[in-house]
């Protein structure tokens, strides 16, 4: 209670008194019985007033007596508040600095009435205009986590909780720190701009490839253009393109270096091109030799194996351009890989047998029956060398134990997946060899992710309300972060899974 508002209690309370006193006056002076029978009768009269309201003299009594107390109990509530508001001044700390045009400023010279706006009487004109700006954004978006001040015990939890957060991701520093293990049954992933969103110019897409070093990605098509795009899910800018005049890509390689990129077509030639020179070079293949429409490089980086025709597997070295070897197997080659060490190549054709040639030998070292397989298709084994993964045009991809294979002629798969209808047209491992990616190019979305080691098919991806087309070619980046695919209809969709924290 301030002090105007308990002086003007205190007159009416003089007023109420005053009138009270010239009322007993009046009674005085005529009293309703005389002292006489008072005396005889022993019965004083007592006024209705004073029996309903009591005495007179006592609520009056009590009357101040509340007044000055709730007097006294305001001037200590407003004496603490003065302490409560001091302690707070005293704990914020000091703004770095002080505008002062900010506080001279106030609504009434911002905030003008117009044909817009209406009338606005419902604001205080005289307020400043920095606290209504700061009301009216805590009120629609609220104070930022931020911006928001800690105390020293939660300043030191969360200072705690960020070592602990670090001794679980960083394996040097605690050996004992246990990483997560991937998730089977769902995936989180998310699905970012398309790889080439910035000049969707390559064509039907053929080839996809992460630079092994750099937040980079290779694009090339049947419009003869190749282009090296920026990885972060979000711009993906253009940084380079390559264009090879009457050369309709369908094969594009990065040698494991990092350095030079292969460029191949159905004509009888194709191209080395330094990346860091932006230098191309064009190599025309042995006389035999019709077309590089299809090859693989090694993890080494020394050679290129080549499918031909009738079956022939020719074996060249990426530094002359020499033909080392030709393999031949049963049936047209459709499919390939090389194994880390760079001393085998496994391939499967038309046939249902799959055969490891021996760079060493150089012959067929080693051939078994891919179960259930009437005509192979496609072909890709594991980056830690332990799982071999067939695909057929009867759309079943068997994954098998590759130390297995070579102790029988007729191996049995350890699992076998049928989630897809049409023929099998790519198998990729990611780099941890968690996950594996099935498509096929005759349907539209015919794309599943397999998770290892409990071999089961993710559910969720990639979703039911993604259209990812007919699928051309498919990536992983190095670290696994991001999976790419290259469609037929000149796109490149780009996801983003989340588990993978590095590029």
């Amino acid at each position: 209670m301030s002090d105007d508002e308990s002086s003007d209690g205190m007159e009416d309370l003089k007023a109420l008194m005053a009138i009270y006193r010239q009322h007993e006056e009046s009674l005085d002076e005529k009293p309703l019985l005389d002292n006489k029978a008072e005396e005889e009768t022993g019965y004083v009269e007592v006024p209705m007033e004073k029996v309903i309201f009591g005495d007179k003299q006592a609520f009056l009594t009590n009357l101040a007596k509340s007044v000055g107390k709730k007097r006294q109990k305001d001037e200590q509530d407003s004496d603490t508040d003065d302490d409560d508001d001091k302690t707070e001044d005293a704990k914020k700390p000091k703004a770095a600095w002080h505008d002062s045009d900010d506080e001279d400023l106030e609504v009434g010279e911002v905030k003008r009435e117009t044909r817009y706006t209406g009338p606005l009487n419902h604001l205080r004109k005289d307020k400043s205009y920095k606290d209504y700006l700061t009301a009216r954004f805590q009120r629609v978006v609220n104070q930022p986590k931020w911006a928001t001040l800690k105390s020293k015990k939660e300043n030191s939890e969360s200072e705690d909780s960020e070592d602990e957060a670090l001794l679980k991701t960083v394996g040097f520093i605690d050996h004992k720190a246990k990483t997560r293990e991937l998730r089977a049954k769902s995936i989180f992933f998310k699905r970012v701009k398309d790889l080439n969103r910035a000049t969707y110019s390559e064509g039907v897409i053929t080839s996809v490839q992460f630079h092994p070093t750099s937040t980079a990605a290779l694009v090339a098509g049947e419009s003869c253009l190749a282009t090296i795009y920026s990885v972060d899910g979000q711009k993906n800018e253009k940084l380079h393109n390559i264009r090879f005049p009457k050369f309709a890509i369908t094969c594009a390689r990065i040698a494991p270096c990092g350095t030079k990129a292969y460029f191949g077509a159905k004509q009888r030639h194709y191209y080395a091109y330094d990346l860091l020179e932006a230098k191309e070079t064009k190599l025309k293949m042995p006389p035999h030799i019709k077309t590089s429409h299809k090859f693989e490089v090694s993890p080494c980086g020394k050679y290129i194996v080549n499918i031909g025709e009738f079956g022939a597997i020719h074996l060249l070295t990426t530094s002359s351009n020499e033909l080392l070897h030709t393999f031949k197997q049963e049936g047209q080659l459709r499919g390939m890989c090389w194994t880390a060490d760079s001393k085998r190549i496994i391939c499967c054709g038309s046939s249902c047998n799959v055969n490891v040639l021996s760079m060493r030998q150089q012959c067929v070292e080693h051939t078994f029956v891919d179960d259930g397989c009437v005509n192979g298709r496609t072909i890709a084994l594991s980056p830690n060398q332990q799982m071999l993964a067939t695909g057929s045009n009867e759309g079943v991809v068997n994954i098998y134990d590759y130390e297995g294979i070579y102790k029988s002629a007729a191996p049995q798969p350890e699992k076998r997946f049928m989630n897809l209808r049409t023929a099998i047209t790519e198998l990729k491992f990611n780099p941890t060899s968690e996950l594996l990616a099935m498509g096929s190019r005759l349907a539209p979305n015919a794309l599943k992710l397999a998770h290892f080691p409990s071999a089961t098919v993710y559910s969720n991806f990639p979703g039911q309300q993604e259209n990812v087309g007919y699928v051309n070619t498919m990536a992983f980046s190095p670290g696994s972060g991001y999976f790419a695919i290259g469609c037929r209809g000149k796109k490149a969709p780009l996801f983003r899974l989340k588990h993978f924290k590095n590029y």
